[in-house]
C-alpha cells in the first residue's frame, strides 16, 4: 500500500505476437516498511481499467505475486498486479469520463471491498467444519482472527476458508503483523447476534511469523497430500 508517483505510463505493446494493453506505476510507501520505488505493472483490461483513475499522488493498496525477471540484460523486481484498491486522492471524474469515451471495463472491486493492515489479537479460533450439502462432501478448514490497529481499529473480525486457513494458521500467533484483502459484511448469526467481519481472499505476512511452525506444518501438508514425492509419510499426530 502506498502513493503513485509521476511515472505512470500506459501503451500498447505487442506482447506473445499479440496487442495488449500495459500499465507501469511506480510505488513509495513507508508503512508498513519504507518502500522506494517498487515497479507494479498491469496487462490487457486491468491495465485499461485501472489507468485513467490514477494520478500523481493516488494511494492505492496493490494484490499481487512479486516477481524479478530479466531486461536489458539487468534484473528488475516487480508486481504483478492481480488487481488495485482505490483510496485518496483518485481522478474519479477523469477516470469515468475517458471510460466511457473508450468503453473500457469498470474496476471490479466493489464498495464492500478492503486492505486492512494489523497485529493479530489473542482470540485465534481454527477449526475444520462439515461442508453444506449444496458444495460436496467432506470437510474444510475455518480461521477467525481479531485484528487490532491503533490508527484504524481495534478488534475487526477476519474469517479464512478452505485451503487460505489451512496454509495460514500454523504462520500465525498473537502479534503476528498481517495485511489482509478480502469483503466486509455484515451478518447475522444462529444465536441472533449482528457481525460484521471480513472474509479474507489474500493474506500477507508482514512482521512477526511463527515461520518454524508454519514451515513444519508445511512439509507435514505436503507429505500428506503427495506421499509420491515426499516418502516416509506419517499422520499428523505423528510429528
Amino acid at each position: 500500500m502506498g502513493n503513485l508517483t509521476g511515472d505512470i505510463y500506459f501503451d500498447r505493446l505487442l506482447l506473445k505476437g499479440e496487442e495488449t494493453p500495459y500499465l507501469r506505476l511506480v510505488l513509495m510507501a513507508d508503512r508498513p516498511r519504507p518502500l522506494r520505488g517498487m515497479r507494479v505493472v498491469l496487462r490487457g483490461s486491468k491495465a485499461e481499467m485501472y489507468y485513467p483513475y490514477l494520478q500523481k499522488g493516488s494511494e492505492v493498496a496493490v494484490v499481487g505475486m512479486l516477481q524479478s525477471r530479466l531486461y536489458r540484460e539487468k534484473t528488475i523486481l516487480e508486481i504483478e498486479a492481480e488487481h488495485l484498491i482505490l483510496l485518496r486522492n483518485i481522478d474519479w471524474k477523469t477516470g469515468e469520463e475517458v471510460r466511457q469515451k473508450y468503453n473500457w471495463p469498470i474496476p471490479t472491486v466493489s464498495t464492500n471491498s478492503v486492505f486492512v493492515i494489523g497485529e493479530v489479537m489473542d482470540d485465534l479460533y481454527y477449526d475444520w467444519f462439515k461442508r453444506s450439502p449444496e458444495r460436496g462432501e467432506g470437510q474444510y478448514a475455518f480461521l477467525r482472527l481479531l485484528l487490532n490497529n491503533d490508527e484504524y481499529l481495534n478488534g475487526l473480525r477476519v474469517v479464512l476458508r478452505g485451503t487460505l486457513a489451512e496454509l495460514a494458521y500454523p504462520y500465525l500467533r498473537p502479534g503476528s503483523r498481517i495485511a489482509v484483502d478480502g469483503h466486509i459484511q455484515t451478518r447475522d448469526r444462529e444465536t441472533g447476534q449482528r457481525v460484521t467481519e471480513v472474509t479474507a481472499e489474500h493474506i500477507a505476512f508482514l512482521e512477526n511469523i511463527d515461520w518454524e511452525a508454519g514451515e513444519t506444518a508445511r512439509a507435514v501438508r505436503n507429505r500428506q497430500v503427495h506421499p509420491e514425492i515426499f516418502p516416509g509419510t506419517t499422520e499428523a499426530g505423528d510429528e
